[in-house]
């Protein structure tokens, strides 16, 4: 009889049941129940080391939970190496408690928060009563707002870090961006794939879209890649809408949403609403890790190839912040996605300076607009045919 292989999980090279030990997780079942979503056995290492603060104390309680390996297939399996990694999280989370940093929003925060999305539902509210009437700039604003508030919402929260309650957590992911987005897809896509295996072949931003994208020299060339980097922005809008197909798939009423926008705005506000929000979204997303500097052959340390396939830049400028939705500061965030970006940019400093002590190399643009001139550029570099080619 075949082994179910739910919650049958790799950690450094061992194989653990955690059947038992689900519901028993302090941080609640609902990572587990994403990762259960897709049946082959996954290594889940570096959510190990990237989701808690003492790792080792968690290896102790898992020894209960070992089963014989009895040859089973592991089909997504790392081999990082985590020694400077723990240092630099000893020197982070000594800050931290120093200074008493939160690790979660503060009430100030959560105030903010949820005063910028009643001001959000009023605005539809507002839509909603001029009806036929209402002109396509609102649905500009509610795009702006729907990423550059709902979506740092949703990020945080999808991450764990907005409120401690972790049932919380996973209402407010729910509902901040539920026209666009479903939950379960992301969490598979962004903070397992994504995470744990930036710019590498698991990765389904660098990776999972070859026909469309040709991110690397590694990548396949077809003729469609010479032309990439004009259709990229047409596909980003188009991405907007593709959340629905996700909302039929897992059964939520995402969709049903989508359907009462067409319904009560139309077909003309609908696009320029979920076209917008998309073409936000997927470009901010992509600037900090489809970079020329950031495709590199990847390491087998897991500090290393999380600053080297990952770049900031600065949004001094508050507008310029508000639309990246917390991800100008994207090296810190891949370190350490359980802290909220608030916490981040408070540790920058030491994240910097333990890279540049120890020769990693660590990149940050002057501003967003340079980050979009040079993923366009890159876009176009990589769409030229191979010369092998030629």
């Amino acid at each position: 009889m075949q082994m179910s292989k739910k919650n049958i999980y790799c950690i450094c090279d061992k194989i653990y049941n955690l059947t038992d030990f689900v519901d028993k997780h302090p941080g609640g079942t609902d990572m587990f129940n994403n990762l259960n979503d897709h049946a082959d056995i996954k290594d889940i290492t570096p959510l190990i080391y990237s989701y808690h603060k003492d790792p080792a104390l968690l290896f102790e309680i898992l020894l209960k939970y070992e089963i014989p390996n009895d040859n089973l297939v592991i089909k997504y399996k790392t081999n990082y190496k985590y020694e400077k990694y723990i240092e630099l999280k000893n020197l982070v989370y000594t800050e931290i408690r120093a200074k008493n940093m939160p690790l979660y929003w503060s009430n100030f925060e959560i105030a903010y928060n949820v005063g910028i999305f009643a001001f959000y539902i009023r605005v539809w509210i507002y839509c909603a009563q001029l009806a036929c009437s209402v002109s396509s700039w609102w649905f500009v604003l509610l795009a702006i707002i729907n990423i550059g508030h709902c979506a740092l919402v949703f990020h945080e929260t999808s991450h764990y870090t907005g409120f401690k309650h972790q049932r919380l957590n996973a209402i407010a992911s729910q509902i901040a961006v539920a026209p666009i987005l479903t939950v379960e897809e992301w969490k598979w896509d962004h903070n397992y794939l994504h995470h744990c295996f930036t710019n590498t072949a698991f990765d389904s931003d660098f990776n999972g879209h070859n026909l469309a994208f040709r991110h690397s020299a590694n990548h396949s060339h077809y003729i469609q890649h010479q032309f990439q980097h004009f259709y990229a922005a047409i596909l980003f809008c188009v991405g907007g809408f593709t959340g629905q197909i996700d909302a039929i798939k897992h059964k939520r009423w995402n969709f049903a949403i989508f359907a009462l926008i067409i319904y009560c705005f139309g077909f003309f506000n609908t696009f320029v609403f979920y076209g917008l929000s998309g073409f936000l979204f997927l470009s901010i997303a992509q600037l900090s890790h489809i970079q020329p500097e950031c495709i590199l052959e990847s390491s087998d340390d897991f500090l290393t190839n999380q600053v080297s396939s990952s770049m900031n830049y600065k949004t001094d400028n508050m507008a310029t912040r508000l639309i990246c939705f917390g991800l100008d500061i994207q090296i810190e965030h891949h370190l350490f996605p359980n802290i909220p970006h608030s916490t981040l940019r408070q540790i920058q400093p030491i994240v910097r300076e333990y890279c540049l002590k120890n020769g990693i190399s660590y990149i940050e643009k002057p501003n967003v607009f340079e980050m979009v001139k040079s993923y366009f550029q890159h876009l176009r570099e990589m769409g030229k045919r191979p010369l092998a080619n030629i």
